[in-house]
C-alpha cells in the first residue's frame, strides 16, 4: 500500500476502461475532457476532482463506488 493514491487510481480506471475495450480518445469524448487530461489521470500526475471522478463512472457506465474497489 506504499503507492501513492493517484497512482493507484490511475491505474484502477485505466484497468477499467481497458476491459470495457474503450480507447482513451473515445472515453474522452464521452463525457466531455481532454485525452491529456485523462492520460494524466490514469498516469497518476494528476488529482482528479470529484466531479470528474462521477464523469469517470459514468463514461464508463459503472457504479461510483466501482473505481475506488481494490485500492
Amino acid at each position: 500500500m506504499s503507492t501513492d493514491i493517484c497512482i493507484r487510481f490511475g491505474q484502477r480506471i485505466k484497468q477499467l476502461r481497458t476491459q470495457k475495450k474503450t480507447s482513451q480518445m473515445a472515453l474522452c469524448h464521452k463525457i466531455g475532457i481532454e485525452q491529456k487530461y485523462l492520460s494524466s489521470v490514469e498516469n497518476g500526475h494528476v488529482e482528479p476532482c470529484l466531479r470528474n471522478i462521477e464523469l469517470l463512472a459514468k463514461g464508463l457506465k459503472i457504479p461510483l463506488s466501482e473505481l475506488f474497489r481494490e485500492l
